[in-house]
């Protein structure tokens, strides 16, 4: 199995992923600092809670509780978040192939089939954004909604699995290079 990024060296990829987690942590902070105009009672968790608002009603009311200013954060935000999907998705793929360096087999497979994840978490983001948009334009409606709600969840999933995956891998590298350097990947 192999993954696009596998053709950069492994020095190359952890330069790269450096770069991309200062974009990444970048981008969050000032997503972090848009979204504190969108959090309404409608709305706790801001842009968070209109992703995953997955019926008309719940978008109807979250958009009811942003002005005319919330409003335009909110499509700032759909826009911005484009520079974002592209810094945590590489930064993602990049992490997975990193650790995946580490093992063979399963472990390193698992690291290969995140990396593409992280790749499917952007698409998925993308259409959610998309979705999003049209409803903050042209109102809510149950089908937007609902595709916004489903392409949310997989991103998030996508993202869960990786850091999951990450926190297990970093874990058996640390115990592996407590054995001794001769302990089996």
């Amino acid at each position: 199995m192999s993954h696009p990024f596998l053709n950069l060296t492994p020095p190359q990829r952890k330069r790269l992923f450096w770069l991309f987690l200062a974009l990444t942590l970048l981008t969050t902070a000032v997503l972090q600092i848009i979204d504190g105009a969108l959090q309404t009672t409608a709305a706790p968790q801001g842009i968070v809670s209109y992703e995953l608002a997955g019926n008309a009603a719940t978008a109807g009311n979250i958009l009811a509780s942003w002005d005319a200013a919330a409003r335009l954060h909110a499509a700032f935000s759909l826009g911005f978040d484009f520079l974002y999907m592209l810094a945590y998705t590489v930064t993602l793929a990049l992490a997975a192939l990193w650790l995946a360096d580490d093992f063979s087999g399963l472990s390193r497979h698992i690291g290969i089939l995140l990396a593409w994840g992280a790749g499917i978490a952007g698409v998925a983001d993308a259409m959610e954004n998309y979705f999003l948009w049209r409803m903050l334009i042209n109102g809510p409606s149950d089908a937007a909604a609902m595709i916004a709600h489903g392409a949310a969840l997989i991103k998030f999933t996508l993202i869960l699995l990786a850091f999951f995956y990450f926190i297990i891998a970093l874990l058996m590298v640390f115990f592996r290079n407590r054995r001794g350097p001769n302990a089996q990947h």
